[in-house]
């Protein structure tokens, strides 16, 4: 008799563990709070990598729907300074990490997995070891497992660990420009068709362009701001007037050629404060409840892992539970070891990025560390 699971959150993690267990005659529910898939936006572009993420789709017997999307010219890469000037420079290389984007990489996932799998707008505000409570006040319970793929602010990791995400000392802003080859014809050259990383590291502030599908390019202007910044900096986050004025003294002595974002992006814009768990976390294994992906270790975005960790715990935690679906206690236990193992280097890796990105120096350490990297 196949487990009851129930899996919270449907993010790419948790998507990818009821695409895997379906194929595999196993059918969970999934609970998403998201009113529907196209609710609000999906963020940027993902590199993924061959052993994790790659490997994940390929258990959800996606290959060949990745292969559709997917863009190996958005391995170049480009690392510069504030005035332009290019310390490392990499085109039509291959690194085997191309890239897809996020809304991409859900639909594909959410056309595996067949209809009435997935429950929207069922938002959870609480939970115990077998029983799930919802916003509109209804509970869902007699489960044998419970996954918890719900995020940074996760509701079902409490069952596991009491240890709380705490701030980077980085917020993003996000913005986007859209037709970029006819009305930013500029800075689509400049960006090329890969990402574009600018550093000024002596002063804490950084500008990320990534190449997206669809002649669109997103940009994060990086700074190190306190936590609070989005809300007491007075910021009208609907104004694009007002999120210009505000970030342009900030940029106000970088190039023209990179800074012009600031004028040109198309007018929504959102600020991403970014928060991680410790690289090194575990807790004692529960007999019904897990977590995976952020809810499990959410780390910066500065070492390209997040996402493949998520799917890599994804079909980890599938494998056990299709071995050995009479005991998912230890299935628990056996894909949370391997989660804790891989997902110690990748959260350590992005933590020493961040700190080495946004201090005196890092440019030229990062550019270094690049370089030594692509030697391999």
């Amino acid at each position: 008799m196949s487990p009851k699971i129930a899996i919270v959150g449907a993010g790419p993690a948790g998507l990818a563990l009821a695409s895997i267990l379906c194929r595999n005659g196993i059918t969970p529910t999934v609970f998403e709070g998201d009113a529907s898939p196209t609710a609000r936006p999906q963020g940027g572009s993902l590199d993924l990598h061959p052993q994790t993420g790659q490997a994940a789709l390929a258990a959800c017997g996606l290959t060949d729907e990745f292969e559709k999307y997917v863009r190996y010219d958005g391995q170049d890469i480009v690392l510069s300074d504030k005035n332009g000037n290019r310390l490392f420079d990499i085109k039509n290389q291959e690194t085997g990490r191309p890239e897809i984007d996020r809304v991409q990489l859900r639909r594909i996932l959410l056309d595996s997995i067949p209809e009435g799998v997935i429950r929207w707008g069922q938002r959870l505000v609480s939970a115990t070891q077998d029983t799930l409570r919802f916003q509109d006040g209804h509970t869902e319970s007699g489960f044998d497992l419970i996954v918890g793929a719900d995020g940074v602010w996760s509701k079902i990791r409490p069952l596991c660990c009491y240890v709380t995400p705490f701030y980077s000392g980085i917020t993003g802003v996000e913005m986007t420009l859209q037709e970029t080859s006819t009305k930013h014809p500029e800075l689509s050259k400049a960006i090329g068709n890969g990402s574009f990383f600018a550093f000024a590291s002596d002063d804490g502030r950084a500008l990320q362009f990534q190449r997206n599908d669809n002649d669109t390019i997103k940009c994060y202007a990086y700074m190190r701001k306190p936590d609070n910044w989005p809300k007491i900096s007075g910021i009208d986050w609907k104004d694009p007037e007002s999120i210009r004025a505000s970030l342009k003294p900030d940029y106000a002595d970088w190039t023209p050629e990179l800074s012009r974002v600031i004028d040109e992006f198309d007018g929504t814009a959102a600020p991403r404060p970014l928060y991680i768990l410790p690289p090194i976390l575990r807790w004692p294994s529960q007999k019904s409840v897990t977590i995976i992906g952020d809810a499990a270790h959410v780390m910066t975005p500065f070492a390209g892992e997040g996402v493949n960790m998520a799917l890599a715990d994804a079909m980890n935690l599938a494998k056990a539970i299709i071995a050995h679906p009479d005991d998912i206690a230890g299935a628990i236990h056996k894909s949370e070891v391997k989660m804790w193992d891989a997902a110690k280097g990748a959260a350590s890796l992005a933590w020493e990025n961040t700190l080495m990105r946004y201090e005196p120096g890092g440019l030229e350490k990062t550019a270094a560390k690049l370089a030594t990297m692509m030697k391999k």
